[in-house]
Order: structure tokens, then sequence, then C-alpha cells
């Protein structure tokens, strides 16, 4: 509708008149929708009449089709409602060619199945015969000895798929939808191929319908039968392509929960292969292997987390105590020099506690006395007790994979036995050998027994699996807290805590730090020994240090900058000789031949004369020298003759093997321990308990359950159908002796055997060979070319670099950002359903003090108190445990980021770029650090919420059900009576296993992650695919929306599950769920734009109008009105921006944008579907394909010469080359800033009444929002006018230039040549023209006056004749120019001179058709119209004109034609002799003669 004001109008009185108009005119949503579906039904018999009116029309030649047509329209009383909405137009369209659609496509596969079932038997008859087969004998006699033939042949064969080759379900089901599609063929609908209608592809459209209105009678009823054929067609094509992307989709959406065996063969195939299967989370790989993997991760990190917390209490605890323990001693100080105690002695104390030393100076072995450990003796030998019975059980179950195998393989052998005894010798020479194999068989099965006392020696199988299924499993808690006590050192730092006044809360506080940091790591040392993989020599260690052990760090072996090396000090030195000299002293004192056996000093110690203390110095002074010169020597592995030092891990360049697998085992907590006092004092031992103890259990977890892991999968793959992990001796057998020299890295990868001693023989996968997919996922293996080459590391810094540092401006250091961050992810609580909340929905998450169970508060104290403080230790156990579950900790955006990262910090250069990140001042890497777990824990509030959410429904629906903790394992396993579709529900819904076995609230907990996780985005699921795009410099946090795409699909899968499940309260909570999903998604972007629609009085016609107004990101956005500024320009809030789901719903939104746009045209629905289905592909792309932000930045300055994407310039074409550079770089540096400095710096310009650089003003109102991502955003027509003019003169020009360009390249050009590159030079230009004359409808419809348009359009470089045809909405074709016609004469005639020929102007042929088009396309409507000369048309027939072929001499030697061209002007016509010969169109003179009256 356009709009404009009349003079004397206020844009009040406007706004009043259009509310009437609107009120009059305006027809509601639902209310054209179901006008919509009423038409479309109201269509289907109006097809079958008009179809029978039409064959009637051909065979008498009549029009009763028309008038069947209109009598139709006339007696329906809604199409106006239903034409009046573009969702009226949709719903008519479904609803009139679903049906027949559907039914026909059903009818036809019913009738190809059957069809080809008859081909099949015919064919399998023809197939007997030939076999010579007579009528009577049986077929499948037949076909059974000509598949066996085929199979000695090396061929297929196939009976079954011979009818479908030719006819089967999905092709009797295409054509049958065709025929119905054809019955209810629309012109209005149109067809895809409408969209080619006036361009170059037109003659290609063979679908493209004939709407011609000029034909009548039998012709016009062979048009009307035609166009049902494309339509029918058309319909039976796309039909196809459905069923072929949904098949496609299928594959890519549904992956094998087992995984695939091989990759394919072909380089290209395999790529593609990859790609595709790095797009879900299990990368080719089997489902097991993915949680196994992840679960083994967040494992690590929830014991890693809950160390890094007692750390941080204990390191908060120490600095407490240091002022009253100073002030007490300073009073007990009888001089006075005082030297007050630090944290640090505190804190080494505190280690010496932890390692059940007496004192500080302790020097030799761990105490003998048990009173100066903390754990108790008794429960010590107790708790190892269980450890070794436990560890028994484990060996024996990791041997039943093993065992599986050998009872295979003797099974293998009897089979192949068998099969050669074919006569009773050949029984009788294999008796022995089966009894061989028999009798080892069933002593793998049965064990083996001692032959006289008949006890058991060797468990077999069925032991294993039968006395030890419930019996073997790790106790994660050996010990308990009951189990320690307050040992002799720790009572003494008691009792001085006490004398300083310290209350007994604290000194409580610390005793349980304390003791609990011992019990965590006597835990996990406890997790390693019942694993069965320690060696004997290995376990005795442990078993002698659990109470005391803990793992050292040195600063020696500490990771330091390039050419900066430890220095052993003087002082160091004097500290090592006094403990060493000391260490002497003891051992020389213990020596019972040190001392006098008689004489008055008998029994004392003899002392050391002089000269022996003289020795004695040089002798420790040596071990000290000697011990500094040793090399490679490390805490960490001491006996690795490959070890590094610090200095030299930081300048490696080459990768290792654990830096490309994922899950690598670390030997540091296994190897020889640097035990002596005086060598740690020598390497620089640090004895800070919060690092020793988090660095203890974080090398003690990564080691138990990196081994755990392997197992695991060893005992999953190493049998049975889905055999995975294979021995050296299987392989021999399925390949022969040779196998390893032709080993496919395709089809099988092997585990080498690690060259640590330490760790040879610990993982269950070593030395062991896996299929390719599997290992790849197991060890999560990836490309480390950012390491591996100097293409590599220069990609890294120079773009790498930049996007992260951008991405991390634009997010973590964003405040702005955080709140859109914590906004926008409730969306998925709501999608999961709390949009739609049960009566157990809102009794979780009510406030405790209103009867609830305060969820939202406990979310929220648990986020914030990890942000801002220390969590209790209830709120910290309760995160570890989310830890575990894998549910926190996971956000998208910033797992991208983190990993971008690590990507640009690998390798040696990235390591020193790390250690110039640490030299940071402390408060920046402490402000940053909080930001950083801002960003996460905004994330973590709200899946926790949905955590909860979950486990309390389905605890509500599990009590319903009558499961609890005494059956739910029998119901999982199927085998509680009553509740069978509960267990094949439930065990489908469980992905970690084993938490679930724990216990039933570890099944509750299960259950609930399992949704969380899958249905949540989530980082740690993100695939291979979209973790290697995130290194290309295309797109913004690419895993999001792929992501998006994952948890989207998941919760539409899930309410599928849940509804069909058979069970009514699972059924209840999957329709509440999906309707949910479908409120979040649609409902709420679609149901506030239409009540902010109503609020602002702003019309439909507006919203269409101004999305041709916004930036290009925004068209297919979910726009807001919120007002209107003092001009009547509309603002709005783009709520995209912060809608979560948007990325699901931009696609529909562009279909719908298209189909908007053809309201008062002629386009048809599908022609604009095909648009929309276009742009909706590119939405789909952005994210991936779009330049990412700082490469955008640099793009703007450097290839678009400082021009934007919103088409705002960065510097001006007269500024000097230095102040380009300047600008340019200063653009650049824009994105690495964070993007709320924008947002407030736009604020206080609202608050100070200034303008921006480029001109705007802004309102506070507008702007204060935007604090919260809701920034209201004044459109500016007039001004978006100016961009659209230059753009459009610049596409005029280049409409221009593709007639002109290539046809005055200096070459030889023919006839056809010249008229097809006119009809594409002026379909582009009638496309630029058109799309024109929508953005000055779209103006007016604004309000942006005529005389306004004459200033941003007519005045900017737009000729009058194009600016009259804009405002008239008229297209007239432009004629070749004179510069044009002259210049290719003068390439003809040079062409001839140089060739010796005389060939005619080729313009001059072309100039009748060209005149032909120009007459044919005059004046066409740019709204309605498209241009007509692509359309057949008839010869032409060559004009007479007044230039002669002068004549040729026989030599056949060229001659110039004495003809001049002159420029000379005829007064009588007007023109020149060329012009008067070149326009034979009378209207065209007179067009001539006037331009030259006017430049005269």
């Amino acid at each position: 509708m356009a709009v404009v004001y009349e003079q004397g109008e206020s844009f009040a009185d406007l706004q009043n008149k259009n509310k009437i108009e609107d009120q009059e005119d305006d027809v509601g949503f639902f209310e054209s929708a179901l006008a919509g579906v009423a038409t479309g039904l109201w269509n289907i018999p109006k097809g079958f009449v008009s179809l029978g009116a039409e064959v009637f029309d051909l065979i008498g030649d009549t029009d009763k089709a028309r008038e069947v047509e209109k009598w139709f329209d006339d007696v329906n009383p809604f199409d106006d409602e239903a034409e009046a909405r573009t969702i009226g137009k949709i719903t008519q369209s479904i609803t009139q060619i679903a049906p027949l659609a559907v039914s026909g496509f059903t009818l036809g596969a019913r009738a190809g199945a059957k069809i080809a079932r008859g081909l099949s038997k015919r064919s399998a008859l023809l197939e007997a015969k030939k076999l010579g087969f007579t009528e009577g004998e049986r077929l499948s006699r037949a076909l059974a000895r000509k598949a066996i033939l085929a199979k000695r042949a090396g061929k297929s064969f196939n009976l079954t798929n011979v009818g479908r080759k030719i006819m089967g379900k999905t092709t009797g089901g295409v054509i049958g939808g065709g025929i119905g599609e054809a019955i209810v063929a629309d012109e209005d609908i149109g067809t895809l191929a409408d969209i080619a209608k006036g361009t170059s592809l037109e003659p290609y459209a063979i679908t493209m319908m004939d709407k011609s209105t000029d034909k009548e009678g039998r012709d016009e009823a062979f048009r009307r039968l035609k166009n049902r054929l494309k339509f029918g067609t058309e319909g039976a094509l796309f039909s196809l392509g459905i069923i072929g992307a949904g098949k496609g989709i299928q594959k890519i959406r549904k992956v094998d929960p087992n995984g695939i065996n091989e990759y394919a063969p072909g380089f290209i195939e395999r790529q593609v292969q990859k790609i595709r299967l790095g797009l879900s989370p299990q990368q080719g790989g089997s489902r097991f292997t993915l949680e196994a993997l992840k679960g083994s991760e967040d494992t690590i990190k929830a014991i890693e987390f809950s160390a890094l917390e007692s750390a941080k209490e204990l390191d908060r605890l120490s600095k407490d105590i240091i002022d009253p323990i100073n002030n007490f001693l300073q009073k007990q100080a009888v001089d006075k020099k005082f030297t007050p105690v630090t944290q640090e002695k505190v804190l080494e104390r505190i280690q010496d506690i932890l390692e059940g030393k007496v004192n500080q100076k302790f020097i030799g072995p761990p105490p003998k006395n048990k009173k100066d450990l903390l754990l108790r003796a008794d429960r010590a030998e107790q708790a190892l007790a269980k450890i070794k019975i436990n560890k028994g059980h484990q060996q024996l179950l990791s041997s039943a994979p093993d065992i599986k195998n050998q009872i295979k393989s003797i099974d293998d052998q009897l089979k192949e036995l068998r099969a050669l005894e074919i006569d009773d010798q050949a029984r009788l020479l294999n008796e022995p050998r089966k009894k061989a194999l028999i009798k080892k068989r069933a002593q793998l099965m049965n064990g083996e027994f001692d032959e006289k006392t008949k006890k058991l020696i060797k468990p077999g199988l069925r032991q294993i699996e039968q006395n030890l299924k419930g019996s073997a499993k790790i106790k994660q808690s050996i010990f308990t807290r009951d189990d320690y006590q307050v040992n002799d050192s720790l009572k003494k730092l008691q009792d001085l805590m006490r004398k300083s006044g310290i209350d007994n809360k604290t000194i409580k506080q610390l005793e349980d730090g304390v003791i609990n940091m011992r019990l965590g790591i006597d835990n996990l040392s406890s997790i390693l020994m019942q694993g069965g993989k320690l060696t004997d020599d290995q376990f005795k260690t442990f078993s002698s240090e659990i109470g005391s052990y803990i793992n050292y760090r040195f600063k020696a072996f500490d990771k330091l900058p390039l050419l900066q090396k430890y220095k052993v000090t003087n002082q160091i030195q004097k500290r090592a000789f006094d403990l060493l000299k000391a260490d002497k002293l003891k051992a020389y004192a213990l020596d019972e031949k040190n001392y006098f056996n008689a004489g008055p000093n008998k029994g004392q110690l003899i002392p050391l004369n002089e000269q022996g203390l003289k020795d004695l110095d040089v002798k420790v002074n040596k071990e000290i020298n000697d011990f500094i010169k040793a090399k490679a020597l490390d805490v960490e592995d001491v006996t690795n003759p490959n070890f590094k030092s610090g200095v030299q891990e930081v300048t490696e360049k080459a990768p290792t093997k654990a830096e490309i697998e994922a899950v690598s085992l670390s030997p540091d907590i296994l190897t020889k321990r640097i035990s002596e006092p005086w060598q740690r004092e020598l390497l620089g031992v640090v004895k800070d308990p919060t690092y020793t103890f988090h660095a203890t259990t974080s090398r003690q977890a990564r080691l138990a359950f990196g081994l755990k892991y392997m197992d695991d999968l060893n005992k999953a793959f190493s049998s049975g159908p889905n055999q995975k992990v294979f021995t050296y001796d299987e392989m021999v057998k399925n390949f022969g002796d040779g196998f390893e020299k032709n080993l496919d890295p395709n089809k099988f990868k092997k585990v080498e055997i690690d060259t640590r001693p330490e760790l040879q023989g610990m993982s269950a996968l070593e030395g062991k060979y896996i299929r390719a997919p599997e290992y790849d996922a197991m060890f999560d293996v990836t490309s480390n070319w950012l390491n591996n080459t100097q293409v590599g590391l220069a990609y890294r810094y120079m773009l790498l670099a930049p996007k992260g540092a951008a991405q991390v401006a634009k997010t973590i250091l964003s405040p702005i950002t955080h709140v859109r961050n914590f906004l926008s992810a409730s969306a998925f609580a709501a999608a999961n359903g709390a949009i739609l909340p049960s009566l157990t929905d809102i009794q979780t998450l009510a406030p405790k003090a209103l009867g609830g169970k305060g969820v939202l508060g406990d979310a929220y104290k648990l986020t914030a108190g990890r942000v801002f403080g220390n969590l209790p230790e209830e709120q910290a156990r309760n995160y570890a445990r989310y830890q575990r579950l894998g549910i926190v900790g996971t956000q998208v955006e910033q797992g991208e980021i983190a990993r971008l990262t690590k990507d640009i910090a690998g390798g040696a250069s990235g390591a020193k770029a790390l250690q110039k990140l640490e030299k940071l001042p402390s408060g920046v890497k402490k402000v940053f650090g909080k930001l950083q777990e801002s960003y996460i824990a905004e994330d973590d509030f709200w899946k926790i919420t949905t955590f909860e959410l979950e486990r309390n429904r389905h605890s509500s629906i599990l009590t319903q059900l009558g499961i609890t903790k005494d059956n739910y394992k029998a119901m999982l396993d199927g085998e509680a009576k009553g509740l069978e579709k509960a267990g094949r529900y439930f065990s489908k819904k469980i992905a970690r296993k084993e938490i679930a076995n724990e216990s039933f609230e570890g099944f509750l907990d299960e259950l609930s992650a399992n949704m969380v996780r899958n249905q949540v985005p989530n980082y740690e699921y993100i695939g291979r695919t979209a973790k290697a795009l995130r290194q290309s410099p295309f797109g913004n946090f690419i895993a999001f929306p792929l992501e998006i795409m994952r948890t989207g699909n998941n919760i539409i899968e899930q309410s599928i599950d849940e509804i069909t499940s058979g069970i009514p309260q699972i059924r209840d909570l999957g329709l509440r769920r999906l309707l949910s999903f479908g409120t979040t998604v649609g409902g709420i972007p679609y149901t506030m734009a239409e009540v902010f629609k109503a609020k602002n009085n702003v019309s439909d016609e507006e919203m269409e109008a101004l999305r041709r107004f916004v930036p290009e990101w925004s068209k297919n956005s979910t726009l807001l009105p919120t007002g209107r500024d003092e001009k009547g320009n509309i603002k709005y809030i783009d709520f995209s921006y912060s809608n979560a789901y948007d990325f699901l719903i931009r696609p529909y939104q562009s279909v719908v944008n298209a189909i908007s746009e053809t309201d008062g045209s002629n386009e048809s629905l599908k022609a604009a579907l095909g648009k929309g289905l276009t742009d909706g592909v590119v939405e789909i792309m952005e994210p991936f394909t779009s330049e990412s932000i700082f490469i955008e930045g640099l793009v703007d300055s450097t290839i678009r010469r400082g021009i934007g994407r919103d088409g705002r310039r960065v510097w001006k074409e007269q500024d000097d080359p230095l102040v380009k550079v300047g600008k340019g770089i200063f653009h650049v540096g824009e994105t690495l800033t964070p993007g709320s400095i924008s947002q407030l710096k736009r604020i206080g310009q609202a608050v100070t009444g200034k303008t921006s650089k480029y001109g705007e003003l802004y309102n506070l109102e507008d702007e204060l929002p935007g604090l919260f991502g809701y920034r209201s955003i004044t459109s500016d027509p007039e001004r978006a006018l100016t961009f659209m003019t230059t753009d459009f003169v610049r596409d005029l020009k280049g409409a221009d230039n593709l007639f002109t360009a290539p046809l005055l390249r200096g070459g030889r050009v023919t006839k056809k040549d010249i008229v097809n590159a006119y009809k594409y030079s002026q379909s582009q230009r009638f496309s630029t023209l058109k799309d024109m004359y929508k953005n000055i409808n779209a103006a007016k419809t604004l309000g942006v006056s005529n005389a306004t348009l004459v200033k941003k359009v007519k005045r900017r470089g737009v000729k009058k004749d194009v600016f009259n045809q804009l405002m008239r909405g008229k297209f007239v074709p432009t004629r070749p120019s004179d510069f044009f016609i002259k210049r290719l004469s003068e390439i003809n005639r040079d062409l001839n001179k140089k060739e010796g020929v005389q060939i005619r102007n080729p313009y001059l042929e072309a100039l009748p058709e060209i005149n032909k088009i120009i007459s044919d396309n005059r004046n066409l409507s740019l709204l309605d119209d498209n241009v007509k000369f692509f359309e057949d048309v008839e010869p032409v027939a060559q004009q007479e004109t007044s230039i002669q072929t002068p004549f040729l001499p026989q030599t056949g030697a060229p001659i110039v034609s004495n003809i001049q061209t002159t420029n000379v002007v005829n007064p009588a016509s007007g023109l020149t002799s060329t012009e008067e010969a070149l326009f034979s169109n009378p209207l065209d003179k007179l067009i001539r003669q006037r331009q030259r009256n006017k430049t005269v």
C-alpha cells in the first residue's frame, strides 16, 4: 500500500487515516488462514470438473472450462479473505494440493509395488527356462542353482530387485502423486520453473507455465492441459527430490549407534564421508565409545574441580590464620627479634602433615609410628585387603574378552574339522585333535581343576561372568572419613591455632580440609590399585605409600620461557648440603660399629675427628655436584631415556603422539620418585599443598580413568557381532600372515606398544588392531597441520589469532553479550517443556519459601558462588556431580573460543604466547578469568534448571509407575513383570550405564542428564567437521548453529519417542515437550511480532516494506516494531538477535517473506517459493560461509576498497592514501573491541545529545534496552535510498555492460551473439529496475514523499527517462548506443581487412530482431510483467538497407569500400546516412531527431 503525504497533512493525520483503512480492509491472520483452507478444499472439485471441461473443449473447440472456473470462483465466498494474507495463500495451496497428491502417491505406491512383484516373478520364470527347467520343476531349485553359479563366477544375483529397477513403490508413488497434483493444477500457484520467467534460463524451464491470454477454444484447452501436465510433472519431480533429500538428511541425521567398520576406498568419497560423519558427535565410531570417552573426561573434570575447590578453601583458611598466629607468637617471643610466620610456611607445614611427616626437618623414609599418619593403620590394612580382592576380580574380568576369542577360535576350528569329515577315515584322523579342542574349550568355559583335590585352579568364563557379575566393580570410595585421625602434627597445629584465639569452627574446617585431601588422594590410589593394571612392584609401592603418597612439583622441571633456565643457587646448595650431611650423620649414628664397645664411654657414639668431618663434607659435596650434573632427571619420569627438560618441551617443534591422540596415559605417578629431601631441595620442590593436592589427584585421575576407558572399550568390542578390536592372531586368521604389510589404514589401525617401560602392558588395547573409524573416535584423532607446517604457523597467527581475539572481544569481554547470553539460554529450558509447566514443574521452580524446591534459587547460588566466591562443601559436591554427568561447563561459544585458543597456542610458539599472557598483571588476569567463568555460569544456570526439571518430572513418573530403588535394575533388564514397556523405553534413554547401575539416584541422574546433554547445546558433543570448520577464516561461532540443529532435532525425536512409548505419563510429557518446542521456536516470535504491530499501529504492508530497508542480516529476522520517531520512521527490535532458536526459523521466514512480496503482482506462488527456498538455503549456509568478524573488517579495508557490507564507507575516495591506510587499520582494530563499547557510546551520545560520525541522533529510551540485547533501531528509508540508488546506478551500468563488453572485445561476433547478449542485458536491466521499483514503492509505503524521491533518487545520477520509468512502474528497453554501433562497425571493417573477406556488419542483421524485442517489451509493468524475449519468436524477414555491398574483383584481394561513413546530417531527415540506414523504425528516427535537437 503506497502512502504519501498530502499537502498540509501531518503524520498523525496520516496515521489516523491508515487506521480507519486498516479497520475496514484488514483481514486477520487466522481468518485468512481458515479461508485459505476452505478455498483449497473448494478448489479440489473445481479441479476435477474443470479437467473434464478442458477435455470437452479440446474435442469440441469450445470455452466451457473458462465458464466452469468462473462459476466456481464466483460462488466461493472465501476467496478474497484467502488472498488477503500470505498465510491464506499458503494454506490454500497446501489444502488444495496435499490431499490428492498424498492419495495419488499412496495409490501409485501400491500399484507400483504390485507391478514390481509381477515383473520380478516374470523375470524369475525366464531365468528358470534359460537354465533348462521345465514348467513342472520347482522354481526354487532353478534360482538356487543360478545363484550358486553366479557366486562362483564372482557375480551377484538378486531377482528381487529386477522388478524394482523398473517399477516400485517409489516410482509408482511419484507418478501417482504427480497425477493427483495435475488434477488440481492452479496457474495462480504456478510452478517452481516460473522463477525463470524473463531470464536467460527461460528456454530451459520446461515446466514453466504458459500464461498467455490470447487463446480460445481448442488452443486454450490445449494450453490448459499442457499446464496441468507441467504442474503434475514438476510435482512428481519435486516429490522425488523431497524423497531423495529426505533420505540424504536421514543419512546425515541418523547415525548408526554401532558406527561404521571402514572408510570409503576412494579419496574424494572418503573425504565426503568423513565430513558427513563429522557432523555427528560419534564421528564414525560407536555411541558406546562416545559416551565412554565423554564419561571418562567428565569424571576427570569432576575430580579436578573438587580438588581445585578444596585447594581454594585451604588457601583461604591458611590466609585467615596467619595474623592471629603471628600475634600470639610475637607476644610469646622473649627477644624483640621476631620473624613472622608466612602463609608459605603454614602451607609447607600442612603438606608435611599430608605426607605424614613429624616435622619439616624429618629426614629419611615415612614414619614407622602410624600415629604420625592421618590414615589409621587398622583401617588401612582392612582397605588393602578389599583392594586386593577387587584387583583380582578386575583381572579376571579383563581376561574375559580374550577367553571369548579363544572359545570362538576353537569353535571355528571344530567347524572346519567337521566339514572335512567326508568319511569314517577322515573322522578317525580328526578325532584326537577334536578331543583336545573340546577339552580346551571346556576348561575355558568351566575352569581348570586340580585332578587330585578337585579344587578350582583357574576360573573359566562361566565363573567370571556369573560369580563376578555383581561384585566385580571398582569401588570409588574404599576409604571413608571415619578411617582417618588427627595425627600428632595436625594436633600441634590445632593447639597453636587455639592458643592464638582462632575459633573452633575454623579449626574444624582446617582439619576437615586436610583430612579430605588425604582421603581424596588415597581413594584415587585405591582406584588405580583395584584396576588390576599395575605391576607387582607398582602395586607394592602404592600399598606402602597409602596414607602418605603425594606427587611433587619441582621448579627445575617447570616450563620456562625460551633461553631461561632453573638455577641452583648457593643458598639452595647450602640447604641441600645441610640436609644430606645431617642424613649421613644420622646414618653414622645408627650404625652399631660407630659406638664404643668398652671403657668409660662404652655405648657412646664415637665422635668423628676433624679429618673425618672434612672427608664427610667432601663426600656430601661430591654427591650433590654429581646430582646437579646428572642429566635426564625428572620426578615425572627419571627412568625415561627420552626425557626432555621443561625448556626442551617449550622449544619442541614436532608434536608428540599424545598431542595428536586425546586419550593418552601419563606415567608420572608410576615412575621412580625422588624421595630424598636433599634431592628435592636441589630441584626446588614446591611445598604448596594447594598445588600438590590438585596436581596429584589430577594425574591419578587421568591415569586411572584413562586405563579404565581403554579396558571398557576392550571388553565391549573384543568379541560379538559388533567386534572392532582384534588381536594379532585374529588378524592372521582373517587376513593371513603378511597382513601387516598390506594393512589398509582406512580399515584397521594398530595401537602401538608404549615405549615407556612403566606403561607397557597397562593398556588393554596395546598391540591390538582396531577398525579405523572406531580407532579415530576412541583417540579423537585430528589433523595437526597448524603445528606441523610453516604455512600452518603463519595461518595460525595471521588469521586464527585475530579471529579468536575478535570472538573473545564480542562475547566474554562484552557485558551486554553476557546479559543476552543468559536471557537467550532460557529458551533451552522453555523448549524442553518449561514454557508449558506441569504441576511438578511449578513445584520444582517455585521458591522454597512458597513450598517449592527452589531450583532457580539453588542454580543461582551454585553458578554465582562459583564465579564470585568459594562454594560451600555441599554446593561444591553438587557441581562436581553435575560435571561428572556432563551437563555443566559445556557452553558452546566459550568452548569454541577455548578450543580456538588451544589451536592458536599449539606448539612451541603457542606456549611462548601463553607465557606472555601469564605475565599480564594479576588484576587483568583475574577480571578476564571472572568474565570467562561468568559466560559459562550463565549457560550452566539454565542447564542445571533443565536437569532438575527433568529429574523431578521423571521422579514423579517413576513413582506413579511403581519403579523404585528395589526394582529399577530388573525393570531396565526387562525382568520386572508389568513394567516391560517401561523397561524398553527407559533402557534406551540411558547412555552411561555405569552411573545408572550405581544406585536409583544415579539412574535418575543419568536419565535426566542424557536429555540435557543431547537436547541443550553442548560443545563437548560437537563433531569433527564443526571443529575443523572452526579453523577456517569463515563464520563466527559455527558450532552454535550446528548444535541448535542437533539439539532441536533431538527434542523432536525425544517427544516422538515419549508420545509413542505406550506409557500414558510419558506420552503426556512428550506432548507437552513437543508443544513447548513449537511454542518456543515459532509461537513466541510470531505472537510477539503481532502484539508489537497491534500495539504500535504498524500494518503488515509497512512491515513488509520495512524489510527492504533493514540491514541484510535482518531481512529474514523477527522484527518487533516499537514505535515511530518524529519523522514517522518505524523503530524496531531485531528479536532474532536474542532468540537462540532463530537459526531454525530463518529459512521459513525467508520463504514467507518471498511469498509476501508477490502481493499485488502476477508472480506465481511457486515462483516465490523457489526464491524463498533459495534465500532459505543462503540463511542456513550463512553462519558457515560468511566472513568472521575480523576477516570482514580486513576485507572491508582491502578487497572491498573501503566499503562495508552495510554500504557504509571506511574512508572517502578523496582521502589521501595514508589517511585511507590509517582509517583501514582503525576499522580492522574495531573488530577487536568489545561489543558493549559501541552500545555504551550510543548511550553516552543519547545522554549528551551528540550525534554519531554518520550524523545519527540517539534516543536514550531506545538505547537503554540495548543493555539487555533489545535495542530499538530507527529505520531511515530516506537515507537507505541514497545507498540503494548508488547500487542501482552501478547495477544498471553493469547490465548495460553485459551487452557491450563481450561484443566489443575486437573479435568476430555473429547476429546470434548480438541478439543473445542484448536479451541477457535487457533481462538484467529489467530485474534491476524491478527491484528498485519495489524499493521506491516500499519507501512510499513508509511515508516517503515524491519530492524526497526526486531528491534521493533522481539527483544521484539516475537519468530522467530511467527515473520516469521507476515512477510510472514501466519498463522501456534501451537501444544500442551510437558509440556501440559505430565501434562494432569499425571492428567488423578492421577484421574484414585483416582476414581478406567482406562479411556484412552483424549488427545490421540483428537490428530487425532487436527492434522487435523493443517493440514487444515496451511499457511492461515492473510489478506484474516479465520480459518476453526469451520465448520462441517467428523468424524476422531481412530488411533492405541503403548500404550496398561493393563489387569484389575476381582476384579475391580485399579492397576498401568507396562508400564513406560520414557524420554529416541530412537537413531533410535530421539524421546521418548511417542513422538513416540503421533506424528502420519511424519512432526510433523521431526519438533520435529530438535528441539531436536538444543537444544543438
